[in-house]
């Protein structure tokens, strides 16, 4: 696997005013004064992946952080038997990794770009160095975790409890909270999402159908009844 650095395939063109925006905007750096935006900036270049390419992977040490700048990337957990669980959809102005700089651990989880993606990339010591510096990405990193701690559990009794239906319904609506309609993941992308196989998923989904609450063709689901849903009050999934 290479590493980004050997994968520098364009030169950085991204002027420093463009970083610090996207930072102003981005998940875990709220309320950071104007100086400090321009320091991570100046730390950060862009790097270009396709569609399908794998950003990290399980087992390897954290030697970036990352974040989107364009483009949408999916954060996956792996067991041994090859079943895998997605758990973060990041796009514009999310972070990959705001922890895993933080714990010095090899990585658990592997990212892969679903469109092509540019990401700004901030070598794992300048990041300590910069957070060190200005604690609130502490406080803020805390508060990400908080809510993805939620979203986990939520996801846990899921599992035990609910009907593929179900979870499908929550994770659809989760999607169609977040990117509108149509949702445009395939039946496999949506099993990932779900915790359970595409054969399971796609009953599930003909089922909706039948309820005339989505229609779904070539990778695309439609929400054809979202208030149905909400008034079913299914609480959102943390992607």
């Amino acid at each position: 696997m290479n590493s980004v650095a050997e994968t520098m395939a364009t030169k950085d063109t991204i002027g420093l005013q463009e970083k610090a925006a996207l930072f102003e905007n981005a998940r875990g750096f709220e309320d950071l004064p104007t100086h400090a935006l321009h320091e991570i900036a100046g730390l950060a270049f862009a790097k270009k992946f396709t569609k399908g390419e794998i950003i990290f992977s399980p087992n390897e040490p954290c030697l970036y952080f990352y974040l989107v700048m364009s483009g949408l990337v999916k954060v996956s957990i792996y067991a041994s038997s090859g079943f895998s669980l997605t758990y973060l959809l990041a796009e514009e102005g999310e972070p990959l990794n705001l922890v895993s700089p933080f714990t010095g651990a090899l990585r658990s989880t592997s990212a892969e770009a679903m469109k092509e993606v540019l990401l700004l990339c901030v070598k794992t010591d300048g990041f300590m160095s910069f957070a060190f510096k200005h604690p609130s990405i502490f406080i803020n990193t805390i508060s990400i975790l908080g809510k993805a701690v939620d979203s986990a559990n939520l996801r846990i009794i899921d599992m035990v409890e609910k009907r593929v239906e179900q979870r499908l319904a929550r994770v659809l609506y989760t999607l169609y909270d977040k990117f509108g309609s149509p949702i445009k993941f395939t039946s496999a992308e949506l099993a990932a999402l779900t915790g359970t196989t595409t054969e399971s998923t796609l009953r599930a989904l003909g089922n909706l159908r039948r309820k005339g609450l989505v229609r779904s063709n070539r990778g695309q689901t439609h929400i054809v009844e979202p208030s149905v849903l909400t008034k079913q009050k299914i609480e959102t999934l943390w992607f």
